[in-house]
């Protein structure tokens, strides 16, 4: 089964506005949609996980047209569950339709970061993700951040890395870099990749934001 990652950005007239508000408040960092009931005619029913302000958000959904109703429930100081009813849009209908007649599954979540990112995960037969990529919107820019079979999350993470990135951190545990107390520096690292200290931390530091970045986003 193939699997697509993607990373599409709306322009601000298809976006919900609830998602420009995450956008656009200093105190939200992103959204996950958890699930979701699209089977009536005229609402949705969505969960997300969010982290940011809830007295912000909370703010700014009361006051939207398009919310029907809501439930917060605080997960920590800085996260909650939101549980919204919310009326149909064309615009949602319309991104919809790309998957209609397709095997195509998303996997959750689908994230929504503040810098306007929709970050979504794709399951199904390869001739179907073809349909479904040349279906979505134009307006709606696209880039595909990773294509190939599905896995676990852990492969698919690993895969993403250079050959050169993957030997640092496999180096770099092997030698007591990432030890507590730690037992050696990047200079170890470095002797075993044959190559500069700088050189060795930079493979280090990509390695490390790429799998960060994922862990934060999408568990």
């Amino acid at each position: 089964m193939k699997y697509v990652r993607l990373t599409l950005r709306h322009p601000p007239e298809l976006r919900n506005p609830m998602r420009s508000f995450i956008m656009e408040h200093d105190a939200m960092e992103r959204a996950e949609l958890l699930n979701w009931n699209l089977s009536h005619a005229d609402r949705d029913y969505v969960l997300f996980r969010i982290v940011g302000d809830t007295e912000a958000y909370e703010d700014a959904i009361e006051g939207e047209p398009l919310i029907l109703a809501y439930e917060l429930t605080p997960l920590s100081d800085a996260s909650f569950y939101a549980y919204i009813e919310h009326a149909k849009r064309d615009v949602d209908d319309e991104f919809r339709t790309a998957f209609e007649g397709t095997s195509i599954l998303v996997v959750p979540p689908i994230t929504y970061t503040s810098d306007g990112a929709m970050r979504m995960e794709l399951v199904g037969k390869a001739k179907d993700m073809n349909v479904v990529l040349e279906g979505l919107d134009s307006d709606i820019d696209m880039a595909v951040e990773q294509i190939g079979e599905y896995d676990t999350p852990q492969t698919r993470l690993w895969s993403e890395l250079t050959e050169r990135q993957q030997e640092a951190l496999g180096i770099a545990v092997e030698v007591g870099y990432y030890d507590v107390p730690r037992e050696s520096g990047v200079e170890a690292v470095a002797e075993e990749l044959d190559c500069a200290a700088s050189t060795a931390s930079t493979h280090l530091r990509n390695a490390e934001s790429k799998i960060v970045r994922e862990l934060v986003y999408n568990t």
